[in-house]
Parts: structure tokens; sequence; C-alpha cells
């Protein structure tokens, strides 16, 4: 279309602010497909395809039909794990092209991989691995793509190449860095910062800040050696080109081999196993990075040329600070408004060494944010993030801290490490009352964790050790002084190992607060078990399951529960005070309704350890889940579910997976739901005396396929989405269900939308 044919037809007349909303309500395909109709529309797509760019590898393989190694249907050869390609084609983009890097707001680079488990992967990851991205044109590369960059708000490095997140860091906290806007938000995730080197002396001069407004640190370690090359009792590794294979989870409940780079081995016989030397990894991935340039010189665009034609003065790269993460939060003191530290390893494992742990927590202790309105320090629920023995929050080490940001709206913490179970000093009790008095009218958003506990969290906690008791009185401390006062809290969410009893006190603490999310997060299903006692229920459906978690499920007090789901009325809640135990009295969700029906729009109950079956209702599902009624406002629903793979004495869990991964959405993580087509007529298409008639010949015999009828029928997104909505919508309130949009109810990432009948 050309210029004056645009603005002769009626679309071409809107005003350019209109039209550019317009763009911004198309999908990324139909912005591909408008880019191509002129130039006007080429501006407008663009914006929108531009403005958030990923930089990701992939994993390619190098076919080699004499090797022995078979990739599936793939075919035979050696893989390359972390294949730069897709990132240095955009960055040749972004690098040739000023316009288009000038739109980009967000720039996020990952790694293709999941990012490890928390658990049985996380402490025993490195992720300084310099082999990855190691070839210098890409270093070149990424920089002149930075020199165009901006406009850039948001970085984002998750699971990032250690190489790439050493540049991205000294280039985009670099104060003399071309930009039009400064960087505003970071955020950091499974990503090494030891070696962060700078191009500029003045990181560590007073007057330097970095003028970041969010700091998002999460999953990394805060020890700055990142792995010494000293031998442990436990493994450690990171991320490696032509390393040693070793199972990683896949994040969608399986398996997948990549290859390691071995740093600590553990005692023998796991120590005399042969693996690959630094110097024989960094051969292999040079041998990649050829194959890689040679494929781009062939296929693509001149990138080799315009590198060699535009080599930049590479920056003379000096030494960081010794303490990078804590560099980056102090230098960000005068600008920063919300700050998360999310389950930093504090320690390695196996260990109790808190040096770390205390001179970080010390040093963010004596720093000020005159405009913090955040505050989240979550997920020291393992050992190796705990929080150090004698870390308090109103205590000596943070009582300042807290006098001193009196603009806090979001404050997250260890339930457990708010209080001290020792008696408190006339004066820091006096201080602690007068934050405490302050905070009820600020604080609206609350986030509490406490350690996981094992196989499930308990009713009620029986203390047996010590330091158990300790923790008991913690928790309950804060109960009593801290939530008890609360006035203006919407939204709360409680994580790990807190017993149902307590976190049914701290509901009812905020009777006062206009709660409209509840967050309730746990290995055991948070408002009660639908299994029975050592979950004799499910084994009724999956005789063969076996599982220590199911060892320590509490029956419920079926009797008790039963009285009140015969009571057409909602019952008040006339108790006083906070009272402990759980004898027979209403189920979890009947407490939260007395408290908080007319205000919660929004409920999370995640917990796998007896949580409803799915399409098997046990006899208690329904008296447990009845209050869901009374909640009125309720707009979205998150429930976790317990879905039965078995079939035909077999689990079918990897079959179920792939089927939900063959169907994810190419844009998200999310499941595509497919709405079923509409019921043909019954008429036939031909009067059936014009039929032809055919000799009746014997037809061929079919094969049948029970498990793959199975499969689309009761698995796939668009069947457990219609199964979920079945077993949830007789539980929900009809006025939540009439409102405009229904109930958003989710199950593992398959949505539903649940309307009246």
């Amino acid at each position: 279309m050309t210029n004056d044919e645009e603005a002769a037809s009626p679309i071409g007349s809107l005003p350019s602010e209109l039209l550019q909303l317009i763009f911004g309500f198309l999908p990324s395909a139909d912005l591909k497909e408008a880019a191509l109709v002129s130039h006007a529309f080429y501006s407008h797509a663009t914006n929108y395809l531009w403005q958030s760019v990923n930089l990701m590898d992939k994993w390619h393989l190098h076919v080699d039909a004499d090797n022995n190694n078979v990739w599936g249907d793939r075919g035979r050869g050696v893989s390359d794990e972390h294949d730069d390609t897709p990132i240095i084609q955009k960055l040749y983009i972004l690098a040739t092209n000023p316009t288009i890097a000038s739109k980009v707001q967000t720039l996020t680079h990952r790694c293709h991989m999941p990012t490890p488990n928390i658990f049985s992967e996380l402490p025993h990851m490195c992720f300084n691995a310099d082999n990855l991205s190691q070839d210098d044109r890409i270093h070149t590369l990424l920089w002149l793509a930075i020199r165009n960059l901006v406009n850039v708000q948001t970085l984002r490095i998750i699971y990032g190449h250690y190489n790439l997140t050493r540049i991205l860091l000294a280039a985009f906290l670099d104060p003399r860095r071309p930009h039009r806007v400064p960087l505003r938000k970071l955020w950091v995730e499974s990503s090494c910062l030891s070696g962060f080197e700078t191009n500029y002396n003045d990181v560590l001069s007073s007057d330097y800040a970095t003028g970041l407004e969010s700091l998002r640190i999460r999953r990394l370690r805060a020890d700055p050696e990142q792995c010494p090359d000293r031998r442990r009792s436990f493994l450690e590794y990171a991320l490696a080109r032509g390393g040693r294979h070793f199972p990683m989870h896949n994040a969608v409940g399986g398996f997948l081999y990549t290859t390691i780079d071995v740093r600590n081995l553990p005692p023998p016989p796991m120590s005399t196993v042969k693996i690959p030397t630094r110097a024989e990894l960094r051969a292999t991935a040079d041998l990649y990075d050829t194959s890689i340039w040679d494929r781009l010189d062939f296929d693509g665009p001149d990138i080799q040329p315009f590198i060699d034609s535009n080599q930049l003065p590479l920056p003379n790269l000096k030494l960081g600070p010794a303490n990078p993460m804590m560099t980056i939060i102090g230098k960000s003191w005068a600008t920063l408004t919300t700050l998360n530290l999310d389950w930093i390893l504090w320690r390695r494992p196996n260990t109790n060494d808190d040096a770390q742990a205390i001179s970080d927590l010390q040093q963010l202790s004596r720093l000020r944010f005159p405009n913090l309105r955040a505050f989240q320090l979550r997920n020291a629920v393992v050992q190796e993030t705990a929080l150090p023995r004698g870390c308090f929050l109103f205590e000596d080490m943070f009582l300042d801290f807290m006098e001193a940001h009196t603009k806090l709206q979001c404050l997250a913490w260890p339930l457990d490490r708010f209080f001290s179970h020792q008696k408190q000093s006339n004066d820091v009790l006096a201080r602690t009352q007068m934050i405490i008095y302050h905070l009820r009218n600020v604080i609206v958003d609350l986030r509490l964790d406490c350690f996981y506990s094992g196989n499930g969290e308990m009713n009620t906690d029986e203390p047996r050790e010590p330091h158990e008791h300790e923790e008991l009185i913690r928790r309950r401390r804060f109960i009593c002084e801290f939530a008890v006062h609360m006035r203006k809290v919407e939204q709360l969410k409680l994580e790990g190992g807190i017993p149902r009893d307590e976190k049914r006190e701290l509901v009812r603490a905020l009777r006062h607060c206009p709660l409209k999310k509840l967050v309730l997060i746990g290995v055991t299903f948070p408002v009660g078990n639908t299994w029975g006692p050592r979950g004799i229920e499910l084994k009724q459906h999956d005789p063969h399951h076996a599982s220590d978690a199911t060892s320590q499920l509490e029956g419920e007090d079926l009797e008790g529960i039963l009285a009140y789901y015969k009571n057409a009325n909602l019952p008040s809640d006339e108790l006083a005070g906070p009272y402990y135990g759980w004898r027979a009295e209403p189920p979890l969700m009947m407490t939260i309704a007395q408290n908080h029906a007319s205000t919660i729009e929004e409920l999370k109950l995640c917990g796998y350890n007896g949580s409803p079956i799915l399409s098997y209702m046990s006899p208690i599902t329904t008296p447990l889940l009845y209050p869901l009624r009374r909640f009125d406002n309720l707009k979205q629903l998150v429930v976790s579910f317990w879905l039965l793979t078995v079939f035909e004495d077999q689990y079918r869990d990897s079959e179920i997976i792939q089927s939900w991964v063959d169907t994810r959405s190419p844009s998200s993580t999310a499941l595509v739901v497919v709405t079923p087509p509409a019921t043909p007529s019954t008429s036939p298409p031909v009067d059936p005396a014009m039929m032809p008639r055919y000799n009746n010949q014997a037809s061929r015999e079919q094969t049948f396929n029970r498990w793959a009828v199975m499969l689309k029928t009761r698995f796939t997104p668009s069947a457990l989405a219609y199964r979920v909505a079945e077993d949830i919508a007789p539980h929900l309130s009809e006025v939540a269900k009439a409102q405009p949009g229904g109930v958003r109810d989710w199950e593992a990432r398959t949505g539903a939308r649940v309307y009246p009948a």
C-alpha cells in the first residue's frame, strides 16, 4: 500500500495514537502480517514486536551418521547443548538497525534450559560456566547492540550465560552508556554475579548510583567465590558444552540429559569417573563456535564482515567489587522502591557457616532507602536459605532499619523471624510497638514463609526438640503481637511448613483487614486432607501408589465437619483470642469464609498431598470445599488437584506430560485449550436415495488404541479444563459465577472459566 492509498483509506485517517492503541490488541502473528502492509503499519507493528527482546540459545545437533549417539527421529550425531545462533541473529539486527533497537524496552537473556530444581539441583549449581558464549565475536556484537539499546528500562537475566551476564551488567550499570531513559528494573535469577566487572572507575565511589527502582535477586548464591576449586563431600557442577552427560529436571515432571562441567568431586568411587578438563571443554566449544559462524556465513547476512568493520575497542574490564550483590543494592539506595531477595543461598549444603549471611545482612540492615515501598526477603525455607541464628526483624540488627523505612506497603519475611523467643528489653519492646502501630495502617501486602516440613504440614505443632519449641514461640508471637494489629492488609501469602491451626489463627487475626487475595502454599493441601488417614482413599483408586508423604497424613474429623456442613447459615466467629490445636471444629475454609468471604476476590490453595482427586471426589471433599459458595466476589481460584494417571495397570505420566508439551502455546508456557467444534447436523448432506451402492466387501480390520482415545478424551488440556470445571463448579457461589467473566479456575496451568448452569 502506497502512502497516498493509505491516507485515503478509512483506517489511514485515524490518529496515530489511536492506531498505536489498536495495534496493541493484536497477537504477534497478526502484527507480523500487519508490518508488511505499509510503512505506517510497519512502524506501529514493530513498536510492539520489538518492545521486548529475548536473547536465548538453543539445542543443536551436529549430524554424524557414524556417531553412536542417537537422538530419536532427529538422527545421529553430537549435540551442542548451547548453540548461540538465535542470540547472534538478534544481536546483529539490533546492532545494525538503531531504529528497531530503540524500540526495545525490556531485554531478557536466558538459557533455553529450565531453571534448576530449587531443592535437588540449585544447591549444587555453579553459574560461572565460562565455555558458554565464549567466542569474542558474540561479545563484540553484544557491545555493538547495547550501543543502540537506548530505551531499555528493564533488564532480566535468568539462568544467564556467564560471559554474557558479565557484559550485560557491566554495560547497563555503566552511567556513561548511551541512553535516553535510565535502567529502572533489574532481575537476576540463577546467574553468577561473581566476576561482575566494570568498564568504569567510579563504581566504588561514594557518588555513583545505579538509578534502579526495582531490584529482584533470586535463586543464586550469596557466596562471591562461586565454587572455588577445592574438593568437597558433595557434587558441584556447571552447565557446559561437550561435558559429561547428566540428568536434570525438565520442569514438566521428567528429566532431560545435558552436559555439565563437574567442579568439585565427592570422594570415591564417584571421583574416579573420567571427566573433561576445563581446557578440553573450551576446545570443544571452539569447534562448535566455528561451526556456528560457518553456517551463519553460508546461510545468513554478512555478520562476520560487519563485526570486522566495526571493531570496538573492547572495554578494559576492571575487577569488580568483592561482594557484587551488596554493592548493587548499596549503590541503588537513592532510587530503589522495590527490593526482593528470593531464595538466596546464604550457605553451601551440609554446612552451618553463617559468616557470609551475617556479613550481608548486617550491611543490608545499615542501608537506608528513602523511597522503599516493598521489602521482601523470601523463601528462607530450606537449610541453605535459612537466616542465621539470632537474626530477627524486630531485634538489634533490623530494628533501626524498620524505624527508618516508614513508606513500606509490602513486607515479606520469615514468619518465625519477626520476634525472638527470648524476652525483649523494655526499650526494644517499646520501639517495636511503635513500628507495628505505624505499619498497621500502611501494610497492604504481607508475605510469610516458614521452613518446609518434610512430607507435609501438621494440623498442629507438637515440638520435640528445643529449637522446635523456640520456633513455635516465635510464630505465635507474630500472630498475637503483629498480625492482630493490622488493618489494611489486602494480600496475604502463607508458604512453607506453617501448621494448619496457625494458618487459621493468622486468618482470624486479620479479620479487620479488607483481604482481597489469599495464597496458601505447602506440601499438604492447605484446607484439609481429602485422602483420609495415611491416604486410604487415594489407595482405593490407585492401589499401586507408594509415597512417604501419605504416611504422615492425618485424618479429618468427619463428624465435626459434617455438623457445620449441614448448617445452612454461616456461623459467626465469636472467639476473641487465638487458640491452638485441631479438635472437632469447622474446616479451614469455613474460618476463611467467616472472616473474609465478603472481600476475597482471588484464592490460591496449593499443596499436592491430600488434595482433591480429579473426577474422583472422596466423601469428605464436598464438606471441606463447601464454604467456597460463600465467596460472592471471587474472580479467580487456583486449586491443586491430584491427577490419576494409571491406565491398564501402568502409569502414563510421561505420555500425558509429553502431550501437554506438544500443545503448549508457542508464545507462553500456558497450555492451549481448544474449543470443541459445533455438533454437526443430523441430516445427511445427500438424499439417501441418491447415495451410490457398493458391493458389500469385507472391511479391513481396524486396530483400536484404547489409550490413545483415553489420552484425547481425558488428559488433553481441553478435557482437563472441563473436568476441573465439572468438579469445582458445584462448590462456587452462584453470585460469583453470574458475574461478567465468571470465576476463572486453574489446575496444572490449564484454564477454565466457570459460569452458572
